[in-house]
């Protein structure tokens, strides 16, 4: 199964139109690129990786040292969507394997 149409206008909108921060760094939170490959920067891995994985987990500490860091407001929206919306994605085509091979 593929992903619906709006699913995708959703992610090219997200991932390719300018904004605050670069289109490959929000390409590489929403692919979940890690520091080992030099596209996330390492002060932003441990609020994207919870962002992606344990968002309850997310406190005000975490966002409190990527502002320290230098990010600002408008740029940890954007990451901050890339990781959560890379997350439900990759959940949402597990899904529809699932649901493939089902059939």
């Amino acid at each position: 199964m593929q992903r619906p149409t709006t699913v995708e206008r959703v992610l090219s909108s997200l991932l390719e139109s300018p904004g605050q921060t670069d289109t490959s760094l929000r390409r590489a939170v929403f692919d979940r690129v890690r520091l080992r490959n030099g596209k996330v920067p390492e002060n932003l891995l441990v609020l994207l990786g919870r962002i992606a994985d344990q968002p309850w987990a997310v406190n005000d500490e975490d966002i409190s040292q990527a502002l320290a860091a230098g990010y600002s407001e408008d740029q940890l929206f954007e990451l901050i969507l890339a990781a959560a919306t890379g997350a439900g994605v990759r959940r949402l085509d597990a899904g529809l394997r699932a649901m493939e091979e089902a059939e």
